[in-house]
């Protein structure tokens, strides 16, 4: 038996680990900052306009860098289009705030831009 189980193993099964690895990372990320978003968005922002807003997915990008955040709004589909824009625009105005708050949750080299869309699949 030798004593460095990676000698012999390929470089490409070594690159296909890596890439497991990072896909792992990719979605653990993933589900902390949908975690933390909905939680600040819950219960620190105290803009009455954002009451019942639930925050239900985040696709975050390959570099890290964006991630758009799916919202729904307390009516739900029923929501008309204008609450959903008004909601999105008080989010956008709340991002400043979410990314310190993600900061200070998280141990990330750079938040990433957070753009704020309403999830027509949820809603």
């Amino acid at each position: 038996m030798s004593k460095h189980p990676a000698r012999g193993r390929s470089r490409a099964h070594e690159s296909a680990d890596a890439a497991q690895a990072a896909g792992y990372r990719h979605e653990r990320l993933t589900r902390i900052l949908r975690e933390e978003i909905a939680a600040v968005v819950r219960d620190e922002i105290a803009d009455p306009r954002l009451d019942g807003v639930a925050i239900t997915l985040v696709e975050l990008s390959v570099d890290y860098k964006n991630a758009r955040v799916g919202f729904v709004g307390p009516g739900g589909a029923a929501t008309p289009r204008a609450d959903r824009e008004r909601l999105e625009r008080a989010l956008a105005r709340a991002t400043p705030f979410l990314r310190r708050r993600l900061a200070d949750a998280l141990d990330l080299k750079a938040v990433p831009a957070l753009r704020f869309v309403w999830d027509v699949y949820a809603g």
